[in-house]
């Protein structure tokens, strides 16, 4: 017990001054979890930090599973499975036979094959889910990536059951079946009326998720598999929208918690490598991080999707996954695994888990000069989704986003007659939208999409998404329309004001209502109007 807590101490201690320092410089966590692993792995035990990494991604296995709603994915899984079958023969197979032709043998081939190809669940949707409102579609993508190949990864984990827990495969695959028959059933008929039953409390609903997944790991130790197998259908039992809401909520702490717990283990198990170590690691770093992003980003372009979308998607899979960090632990402690090949994966685990931080803050630079630099595009022929443009568009309109407040915008406009075309990324809003007239299937970063809503004879600009950048971009555009933006913050709202926004909704003052309000008296008012307007928005945002 003293042990425990020991260790506790040494991880939440350590963390806090570097999250402290860190968060305050440069903005970034997971680093700094990192780091305090490394000062703590200098007096720790290792037997005691592969027991935490464990149960710290058994929890964020159990979190993440929660999450997937494959009816929301459908569009994407096509794609998705076409980037995994690229990263899977071009990266695992080819590897595969490379380092086993190389003399590595069988088994550590496969596990450094596997650190090639699949990606992190956790980084990577919290990734994604930073800017999912405004480019949805790349989110949904690196989503349903990281479904199939935690999928993938479970499997692996089950066929490789007689290495690393003395079991059979017929036998760890017909118990991982059985897992998966009961979480679906448990999702279907179970949950939805556990839910009603519960009142909607999110406090039952985190003890009942918690008291499941601890079922499902006590089942998958007394059955001789990884906890990691349970932990994953156990959020899979979890996992139907809208119900899942309240319990994703309800175990945010918990999440953030375990996520330390996982980053701190991770970081104090790197050592000082040796000569083949370090090869290893940085074979699989520069693979992670330069030849996967583009085969990936290769793949999406090839079924249709832009290229600023398929290197957006591409940027959240440059890290290596959890369960491969936990198939390396088994057979580590199995002696199924060579040191060097192990501490090659925690070192290139490590060091992927914090260039991922870094290549997500500077992603949208990264991703403007791979489109402007790279010669690869989206062939015309198989873009899957289209701008259709049906009316000539001359004083009109444009409006970013058709979300709920997007779609009454354009309700107002539709019913007093104004010319408008809509910029959005998300496909199954122009699928839900079908008497939309003019619609530019694009990103509101991308030149071309601004070209194509003929931004230059705009009347008015009207962007509805939250982020800085994308009003940055709409302040940006050379047009004499006039301009209106959105913050969630006072003081930018000031600074976009100051530098020619004519408007700028923020979140907590201004509704759909009031905008729609705004919009009528902007195209109907003269000059005089408009000053009037923004002087009052002046006024708001300094009494807020």
């Amino acid at each position: 017990m003293i042990g425990v807590i020991y260790t506790f101490a040494a991880v939440f201690v350590l963390s806090a001054l570097l999250l402290l320092v860190f968060h305050k410089a440069f903005k970034v966590t997971i680093p700094a979890y990192i780091i305090a692993g490394l000062i703590g792995g200098m007096f720790l035990s290792e037997e005691g930090l592969l027991e935490l990494l464990q149960w710290g991604i058994a929890f964020v296995v159990f979190i993440f599973g929660a999450k997937l709603e494959p009816d929301k994915l459908k569009h994407e899984i096509g794609g998705s499975l076409l980037s995994t079958g690229v990263h899977i023969t071009g990266l695992g197979l080819g590897f595969f036979g490379a380092l086993y032709f190389a003399g590595f043998g069988t088994l550590n081939s496969i596990y450094i094959s596997a650190a090639l190809v699949f990606s992190s669940s956790l980084t990577g949707t919290e990734l994604s889910e930073k800017y999912a409102t405004i480019e949805l579609l790349y989110a949904r993508l690196a989503e349903a990536t990281d479904i199939i190949h935690d999928i993938l990864a479970i499997v692996l984990i089950l066929l490789l059951s007689p290495v690393l827990f003395n079991v059979g495969v017929a036998y760890a695959l017909a118990v991982g079946g059985g897992m998966f028959l009961f979480s679906l059933f448990f999702r279907r008929f179970v949950f939805p009326w556990l839910f009603e039953m519960s009142g909607h409390s999110e406090e039952l609903m985190l003890l009942l998720g918690i008291s499941i997944l601890t079922v499902m790991i006590a089942i998958s130790q007394f059955v001789g598999i990884s906890i990691v197998v349970g932990a994953f259908f156990a959020g899979l039992a979890f996992s139907k929208f809208p119900y899942n809401i309240e319990l994703i909520e309800s175990t945010e702490s918990l999440k953030d918690f375990f996520a330390a717990v996982f980053f701190f283990s991770l970081g104090a198990l790197v050592v000082f490598p040796d000569s083949l170590t370090l090869g290893i690691a940085l074979l699989i770093v520069l693979t992670v991080i330069f030849v996967k992003p583009l085969l990936t980003a290769l793949s999406l372009m090839h079924y249709g999707y832009s290229k600023r979308t398929a290197y957006r998607c591409a940027l959240t899979l440059d890290q290596i996954s959890e369960f491969v960090l936990i198939i390396a632990i088994q057979a580590y402690l199995m002696s199924a695994i060579s040191t060097p090949v192990f501490q090659g994966i925690i070192l290139a685990t490590t060091v992927t888990m914090i260039t991922t931080t870094f290549t997500d803050n500077y992603s949208h630079s990264i991703q403007n000069w791979l489109s402007k630099n790279l010669p690869f595009d989206t062939p015309e022929g198989l873009r899957r989704y289209n701008t259709q443009i049906t009316t000539e568009l001359e004083n009109h309109i444009i409006l970013v986003g058709y979300d709920v407040q997007g779609e009454r915008i354009g309700e107002y406009l539709k019913g007093c007659d104004k010319e408008f075309v809509v910029i959005d990324v998300d496909p199954a809003v122009f699928e839900e939208a079908e008497d939309l007239k003019n619609r530019v299937f694009g990103s509101a970063m991308d030149d071309e999409s601004w070209e194509s809503a003929n931004y230059k004879k705009a009347d008015i600009i009207i962007s509805t998404p939250p982020q800085r950048h994308i009003s940055e971009k709409v302040l940006s555009l050379e047009t004499d329309a006039r301009k209106v933006v959105r913050s969630n913050s006072f003081k930018a709202a000031n600074s976009f004001l100051e530098r020619g926004a004519d408007y700028v909704m923020v979140h907590d003052l201004l509704a759909s209502e009031q905008l729609v309000d705004y919009i009528e008296e902007a195209i109907h008012g003269d000059e005089e109007t408009i000053k009037r307007l923004k002087k009052n928005a002046l006024k708001e945002l300094k009494d807020g």
